[in-house]
């Protein structure tokens, strides 16, 4: 404001000055003239004056509102992120219940990892991941491990119940990817969703190595809820691109008795029932030959919220397969080997050729696991097995090493 008016009293100065010399050096000029010529003076500076202002002005104020429109573009694109994010973490729907249920479940899994200071006493033998050839790895590491002593294991089994413990804690429980395709086309349809755990300095513990610790120490449970949530949220994700793709998560017998963990798993399924044609969810055969009627009633709440099953580690075939079409159960892995034509294969009380047509009457799918070489899926055609699963088709990895 200062500025503009010491320009204005100079131009006011200037025309006052104009009006009284001019008469003095123009010979003949009325004085009357002069005041009017340094009026005209004036006016013409004034006008000049705002002319150039308004032109600065208009300048200005086009840069701060191209500032204003560039931050204004900055905010929208943040929110927009903000809100992809909170879409893929509440789901499809943006059902921000899910997404509430999830907190709440790993706040009672870190609660529990908090306090429960003393492992827990074995009760059963449970087969909670399913994939045969870490089944196998389990075997194969029991089997090294029987010839040491207990002194040389025990630093050994500590250290990695330490590891498993702090990946729990430290949210380093990964999710892997196997899939699963449709014979003969090989196409995925279906991956099964497994867990590993990154140690202190980078190594990545398999099932194989913590299985029949982590049930020892009563934390499989633990693993199995996180392996779920992850997939859920995987899910999500995966649905906004391709919504025919399936996820086997397998679920531990531990987690259905416990009854107040599982009114929990209940209610978070069922904030996620619109993921229930994509999730299928996976129980060992020994479990289900051994449920009790808590753990019957938890797959019936299941069954009617949408959700299909499968059943894995197959040890036989001697059973009512119309019985378990009833209880929702849509899918059955057997080993390859235990399929293919001349073997020995598992204990049924039909032809081992007319196994596929029972089970789809029955609308369960076949799944040969374990199929590690291309004379297998020969031999898998010649049965029509639809399914296979195995180390041919794809190891375990991670969701952004998965096309």
């Amino acid at each position: 404001m200062l500025y503009h008016s010491v320009i204005i009293i100079a131009y006011a100065l200037t025309a006052v000055v104009i009006a009284v010399q001019a008469p003095v050096y123009v010979e003949g000029l009325d004085p009357v003239v002069g005041y009017w010529a340094g009026g005209v003076f004036f006016l013409i500076c004034a006008l000049v004056h705002d002319f150039t202002m308004r032109h600065v002005e208009r300048a200005r104020f086009q840069r701060d509102l191209q500032k204003m429109r560039s931050d204004l573009d900055m905010a929208e694109t943040g929110l927009d992120r903000f809100d992809n994010i909170l879409g893929r973490l509440a789901g499809k729907d943006g059902n921000m219940d899910s997404f509430a249920s999830e907190m709440q479940i790993l706040r009672k899994l870190l609660k529990q990892l908090s306090t429960d200071e003393k492992p827990e006493p074995k009760e059963e033998e449970e087969f909670v991941l399913s994939a045969d050839a870490e089944v196998q790895e389990e075997t194969t590491t029991a089997s090294s491990s029987s010839d040491e002593s207990p002194e040389s294991t025990m630093p050994r089994d500590v250290e990695i119940l330490e590891i498993v413990r702090a990946g729990l804690q430290e949210n380093k429980v990964d999710l892997y990817l196997q899939p699963i395709v449709r014979l003969p086309q090989r196409r995925t349809l279906f991956y099964e969703a497994f867990s590993r755990i990154r140690g202190p300095r980078g190594e990545v513990i398999t099932p194989g190595q913590y299985l029949n610790i982590a049930e020892t120490a009563g934390l499989i449970g633990t693993i199995d809820n996180l392996l779920l949530i992850r997939c859920v949220q995987l899910i999500r994700r995966v649905r906004q691109k391709n919504s025919e793709i399936g996820f086997f998560v397998n679920v531990s017998a531990r987690t259905l008795r416990d009854t107040a963990f599982f009114r929990q798993f209940v209610d978070f399924l069922d904030q996620n029932k619109d993921l229930s044609d994509s999730l299928i969810l996976e129980f060992a055969q020994i479990d289900i030959d051994n449920a009790s009627e808590a753990i019957q009633k938890g797959l019936s709440t299941l069954a009617k919220m949408g959700f299909h099953f499968s059943v894995d580690h197959v040890e036989r075939l001697d059973f009512d397969f119309g019985e378990l079409g009833k209880r929702n159960f849509r899918y059955m892995k057997v080993a390859a080997v235990d399929l293919l034509p001349g073997g020995t294969g598992l204990p049924m009380d039909i032809h081992p050729d007319d196994l596929r047509e029972a089970l789809y009457r029955e609308n369960i799918e076949l799944i040969a696991s374990m199929v590690e070489d291309e004379d297998t899926v020969i031999g898998l055609l010649d049965v029509e097995v639809g399914f296979g699963q195995g180390f041919l088709f794809g190891v375990p990895r991670p969701p952004q090493a998965v096309n």
